[in-house]
């Protein structure tokens, strides 16, 4: 794995550790927020990996990601939904247009 690659992938585990951490401490938008982060951060991991591209965004990232999955590369389809679902929860905590509040068995699944 390439030095970037663990790069992303050290920031995947500390903010799911943090995201751990919130749901231990009942604050289930922090939780979401965060977990969406570290999935996100091990998708580039991924995908630079394999592709040697670092993309800067959400949306490149979920793409060159999807584009590996339909290329072939092995991975939990439910993983890779997550990163669009995530996307959207922690877009509607951020940013709403309403208030966003995440229950625990929410949390749970994601």
């Amino acid at each position: 794995m390439s030095p970037e690659s663990i790069n992303y992938m050290s920031i995947a585990d500390a903010t799911y550790d943090r995201a751990k951490r919130s749901f231990g401490a009942a604050i289930y938008e922090n939780a979401a927020r965060d977990a969406y982060t570290a999935a996100l951060n091990a998708a580039r991991a991924v995908v630079f990996d394999k592709s040697g591209i670092a993309p800067k965004t959400h949306s490149g990232t979920r793409s060159k990601f999807h584009d590996l999955l339909h290329g072939g590369l092995a991975f939990d389809a439910n993983l890779a939904k997550f990163l669009s679902e995530g996307f959207d929860t922690k877009q509607g905590i951020d940013y709403g247009p309403e208030v966003a509040y995440v229950t625990r068995e929410q949390r749970k699944t994601t």
